[in-house]
């Protein structure tokens, strides 16, 4: 008995393999975007059955000049695209104030590379092949070369290091993965306010935002990260109090 060819929904009408072949996205990606939130499900015709429609093919585009154009990572461009279901990403006069801004922070950031060879490199100012491939996960040398912030990353990690987070107590810059999400997190917040705030900025605003805004945000973090932890600590050692005079208590 012949299979029945099943019929594309109107408005849905590329299969997986069509969508991957006019996007140039593996089909493999395809489903980790559908899966992580980054695309809507394929509208379903039978249970292994799934049409994808042309606001896939736009999105998956616009996915890919987020990540090739402004270097966002998947959790930032997550937080766009799921912001709006009107209208996903900037105006074109918000994407000429980023590039703008992206320009100058490279700057201001001494993004240049220094090293071709990261593991030479890390070698050369003391850093263990473990130790390296751990800061790998907090995006050390994440554009194949080492620049001068990652040197100064890596002798930030070395500094805590030498404070006493060594390897014989179990600590490593993978411990410190955690300010990737922490950052991820931030810098997806403040592109949101940003496009949903900002329609234009002028030259001389950008250079504000970043010799002033930016780093006001930084130093607001810092405050309010020493004040929660100090605070933790503190509702830490009042509980350990409790305890023991509770304990004390019993014992007479």
């Amino acid at each position: 008995m012949a299979r029945r060819k099943t019929l594309a929904p109107a408005k849905a009408p590329y299969k997986i393999k069509d969508l991957s072949k006019i996007s140039g996205v593996s089909r493999e990606t395809i489903r980790f975007y559908v899966a992580q939130g980054l695309l809507p499900p394929p509208v379903k015709t039978s249970r292994n059955v799934g049409w994808y429609t042309e606001r896939h093919v736009e999105m998956l585009s616009l996915i890919g000049k987020l990540q090739s154009e402004r270097f966002l990572p998947l959790k930032v461009i997550k937080s766009l695209v799921q912001g709006s279901a009107e209208e996903i990403g900037f105006t074109t006069q918000q994407m000429e104030a980023l590039g703008e801004m992206r320009r100058q922070l490279a700057t201001e950031h001494r993004d240049l590379v220094v090293s071709e060879d990261a593991g030479r490199l890390a070698a050369e100012i003391g850093m263990t092949p473990k130790e390296l491939k751990d800061l790998r996960m907090v995006s050390f040398a994440g554009s194949g070369g080492a620049t001068i912030s990652d040197v100064e990353i890596a002798r930030l990690w070395l500094r805590m290091k030498e404070a006493g987070l060594s390897e014989q107590r179990g600590f490593g810059p993978a411990d410190m993965a955690y300010i990737v999400d922490l950052v991820d997190s931030a810098v997806s917040c403040e592109l949101e306010l940003f496009r949903r705030r900002i329609d234009y900025m002028s030259p001389l605003e950008i250079r504000k935002l970043i010799e002033v805004v930016i780093p006001s945000i930084n130093s607001v973090f810092s405050i309010l990260h020493e004040r929660r932890l100090h605070a933790q600590i503190q509702a830490f050692l009042d509980g350990g109090r409790k305890q023991r005079h509770a304990s004390m208590g019993k014992r007479r």
